[in-house]
């Protein structure tokens, strides 16, 4: 009541204002905030930084809309504003209203032609809506025009990659890193690119040279990790996806890729707690449990060896796979079709009548 009525005054000041905002989001006060400054902005006689102080305020809220309807009124004020259009772009970006977002950055573009940051964040709009054809266009325009080609050529690369077209990608990543030759996300992108023309060889050198720039990168240990297993280097694979999840140990799908080179190295105590391990996260990984299976029958104990297949089988025979995703669902009823299979054949051609209860 006290900062409301300081409105008052005639003498009011801005700095005075702008204190009152701070108390107010200092005590989250939101409504009041939102008073004091309505009526603030019809005494002040330029009310537009406070009245932003706002638009922040409310993007700080994740209230959009309100951010969205402040700087509209802004720019009617003031309708040649470059920094209020680009604020409205932005929010109605978070808002992913990206028409609305491009049209705001071009009434910017209107006011300051070449602005850099608008050009690229236009571009960006287009990404994220899924026009990629647009934003390679806008990043070519971005690259025409700013010192950061690197950053550009990387953009453009990235477009490209979300369109299948590895090799358009692959010119604008070496673009990239001829400008930038210690950016290991480059690197990363184009061992990505090369995996995914076939070219495993070039793949594994640019996951290398990634790895020598940060060598803390967890998913490029990771996916060389992937590449070095197919092609049956166990124990190179084994160091980096074991590299890999000491820097995310959350990461599953590494976790079992890690299992697998186990099994091939003969590390059967450590294949058995890693698969445990993911079992723990995901009870229904079919995969994992029989390679669970797996290992404690190369260990010899084939008394949970046993007990993992009966699991398999009651699992298959009792559990709900509805709220399964189709691929593991459908995994899950084809296991069971081959059990009851299996049954059928044994109970077909075995003799001894015990042997034949256990079995049913």
């Amino acid at each position: 009541a006290l900062l409301l009525a300081m409105l008052d005054n005639d003498d009011i000041r801005e700095d005075f204002c702008f204190d009152a905002v701070d108390i107010y989001t200092d005590y989250d006060c939101f409504d009041e905030l939102v008073e004091f400054v309505e009526k603030a902005g019809k005494v002040l006689p330029d009310s537009r930084e406070l009245f932003r102080e706002m638009a922040a305020i409310c993007e700080e809220r994740s209230e959009y809309e309100r951010s969205v309807i402040i700087y509209n009124k802004l720019i009617d004020k003031d309708p040649y504003s470059l920094q209020d259009w680009f604020s409205l772009a932005k929010v109605e970006a978070l808002l992913k209203h990206y028409d609305k977002a491009v049209e705001a950055c071009d009434f910017a573009l209107a006011v300051k032609e070449n602005e850099e940051s608008i050009i690229s964040f236009k571009g960006y709009c287009y990404y994220d809506s899924g026009q990629y054809e647009k934003a390679i266009e806008q990043f070519l325009e971005y690259e025409s025009i700013t010192k950061e080609k690197s950053v550009a050529y990387e953009l453009i690369g990235e477009c490209y990659v979300k369109l299948d077209d590895n090799n358009n990608a692959l010119k604008f990543f070496h673009k990239a890193l001829d400008i930038e030759p210690s950016n290991s996300n480059i690197c990363y992108q184009l061992a990505t690119c090369y995996y995914e023309l076939g070219d495993i060889q070039k793949a594994v050198v640019y996951l290398r040279d990634t790895l020598s720039l940060d060598s803390r990168d967890d998913e490029a240990h990771s996916f060389l990790g992937e590449i070095l297993l197919q092609e049956g280097d166990y124990e190179e694979a084994y160091y980096h996806l074991s590299k890999s999840l000491e820097l995310n140990e959350d990461d599953m799908e590494t976790m079992k890729l890690k299992g697998e080179a186990c099994l091939h190295l003969e590390y059967y105590e450590e294949a058995v707690s890693v698969f445990e391990t993911v079992l723990r996260e995901d009870s229904y990984d079919l995969h994992c449990r029989l390679k669970l299976a797996l290992a404690y029958a190369k260990m010899g104990d084939d008394a949970n060896a046993e007990r993992q297949i009966q699991i398999i089988d009651q699992m298959s025979q009792s559990a709900d796979f509805s709220g399964l995703p189709n691929e593991k669902s459908q995994q899950w009823k084809n296991v069971h079709g081959a059990i009851q299979s299996l049954k059928r054949f044994l109970l077909n051609h075995i003799d001894d009548s015990e042997n034949k209860e256990s079995l049913s």
